[in-house]
């Protein structure tokens, strides 16, 4: 009984680990992106070496977004890292994912006070306990910015290991499809076909497309259970033009022919139901 409320308590948080991890990923992307280009514009406008870069209290004011930053580690950082805890912390073996989400959120929690206290400290611009400030803050931006980087190209390498032993979890195989375009807004992006090669790395993403649309015809769902199957339908034949000559050639042609029978049955179930309803 307990073991079954401990389970219950647990469903639900891969889907929300699946789902912050992406979102602080993108926007932390987004920031890092913004930062670079700034960068780069006052390199050329100024010349000489990024190395050598000296920048105003103003220029340093635009090299982050103090909004975003402070969104990415509240509304992002901070629930992946609460609910990395609650997922692997109830077993004594420590998870590196885990460890290294911490690690963002500490190192993030720096840098947004660090951007503060340039930003906010009483100052006439002359002091030289501002200057000393300001100078150590100018320095360990692109450091602690580029560890940062680092810790989440970690933690995205952790995550698809991770990603297997979420492939039985209906939540996070039918929200994947649902948000697809939320989780993965980028261009070019890791789309559902990589997530889904991520989390079948044995069958492959057409066996995740058919996992997913199973699972939505089984539960009803035939509009999803359709467009899901038919979707994989077109992945999967780009993939069988590329490896026609090759022995899994055969297995994706089986495995497009099941797609298809999926999807028609799907939207056969549909039509019934739309038929009734009128």
């Amino acid at each position: 009984m307990a073991r079954a409320r401990q389970r219950e308590s647990r469903r639900g948080l891969p889907w929300r680990i699946v789902e912050h991890h992406y979102w602080s990923r993108n926007v932390f992307v987004g920031i890092h992106d913004s930062y670079e280009t700034q960068v780069q514009t006052f390199v050329s406008a100024k010349g000489g070496s990024r190395d050598n870069l000296k920048l105003t209290l103003e220029e340093t004011r635009e090299l982050f977004d103090s909004e975003m930053l402070r969104r990415l580690i509240q509304q992002g950082v901070h629930p992946l890292r609460d609910v990395a805890h609650a997922y692997f912390r109830e077993s004594d073996v420590a998870e590196p994912y885990d460890s290294t989400v911490s690690r963002i959120y500490h190192e993030l929690s720096i840098l947004k006070e660090e951007h503060l206290s340039v930003r906010d400290f009483p100052r006439d611009g002359k002091t030289k306990e501002f200057a000393r400030l300001f100078q150590e803050v100018s320095e360990y931006y692109p450091q602690r910015l580029g560890r940062v980087k680092d810790l989440f190209a970690r933690a995205q390498k952790r995550f698809d290991k991770l990603l297997p032993g979420f492939a039985a979890d209906t939540i996070v195989l039918r929200s994947a499809y649902l948000f697809r375009d939320e989780l993965w807004p980028a261009t070019p992006r890791p789309s559902l076909t990589r997530f889904l090669g991520k989390m079948f790395p044995g069958e492959g993403p057409i066996h995740g497309y058919r996992s997913v649309a199973r699972s939505f015809l089984k539960a009803g769902f035939y509009k999803h259970a359709a467009a899901c199957a038919r979707m994989g339908v077109a992945s999967a034949g780009k993939e069988a033009q590329a490896r026609a000559r090759s022995a899994r050639a055969q297995h994706l042609r089986e495995t497009i022919a099941d797609l298809d029978r999926l999807a028609a049955r799907a939207e056969a179930e549909l039509a019934a139901l739309t038929e009734q309803a009128n």
